[in-house]
């Protein structure tokens, strides 16, 4: 896999080349454009620890995308224990989603990274604190469904968004959006107080994806917790 950086303007390619053939999907699931040559994404160049990424970027990129192929073993546990480590005692607010958010519950989902929410606020201040660990810069989403979006890499990717849009919440609510934003519940997971969403809306959104294992799963899992 060959990793090229290249200035366009006010942006900064992170262009990915010469890579096995399996990488391709998961490329593209990823969101990497094609232009021909290879795959890529961009961000802006004046981001302020972006040569800080470049470097761990280099590094890093083919054991996340590894991972998130499903090639290779996905550590979420001790990822986001690390995470939680090294928020210590910050005033970040932040809240987990996404299928880590199920697993901390006991069901058996197979995450290939941990998506985790933070309030707009905390954005520049745990950009500070995990300087060392962006692989992706968090930047505006420019008008996508959150309002920033970014990487990081703890062993395991790890998505870090903020501001939720009213639009993911249409026609029902899901587990990222400002409904659950509005209603987390508290758990403790390995001595860790926890903030994730309510169940039902992980349902809605793994209807809302046609993933039906996953709704048994879940479907399983509220049975019990009603008997």
């Amino acid at each position: 896999m060959r990793i090229t950086f290249e200035e366009r303007g006010d942006k900064t390619l992170f262009m990915v080349k010469d890579f096995d053939p399996k990488f391709d999907s998961v490329l593209k699931k990823s969101f990497y454009e094609n232009d021909g040559n290879g795959y890529y994404k961009e961000f802006p160049s004046d981001y302020r620890y972006l040569n800080q990424v470049k470097s761990f970027y280099e590094k890093n990129l083919e054991k996340m995308l590894m991972q998130q192929g499903y090639f290779s073993e996905i550590p979420w546990e001790s990822g986001l224990e690390k995470f939680i480590e090294m928020i210590g005692n910050e005033p970040i607010d932040w809240w987990l989603t996404g299928s880590c958010a199920a697993c901390v519950r006991g069901i058996p989902f197979e995450p290939h990274d941990i998506d985790i929410m933070v309030h707009s606020k905390d954005v520049e201040h745990l950009a500070d604190i995990f300087s060392d660990f962006i692989i992706e810069p968090i930047v505006d989403s420019n008008g996508w469904v959150v309002k920033t979006i970014g990487v990081l890499f703890l062993d395991v990717a790890i998505d870090i968004a903020s501001g939720p849009q009213p639009c993911l919440d249409e026609p029902l609510p899901v587990d990222c959006g400002p409904y659950a934003q509005m209603h987390l519940e508290e758990i403790v997971w390995k001595n860790h107080k926890l903030y994730i969403p309510p169940i039902e809306l992980q349902l809605n959104v793994n209807k809302k994806r046609k993933r039906f294992e996953r709704v048994k799963l879940i479907e399983s899992y509220i049975r019990e917790k009603r008997k």
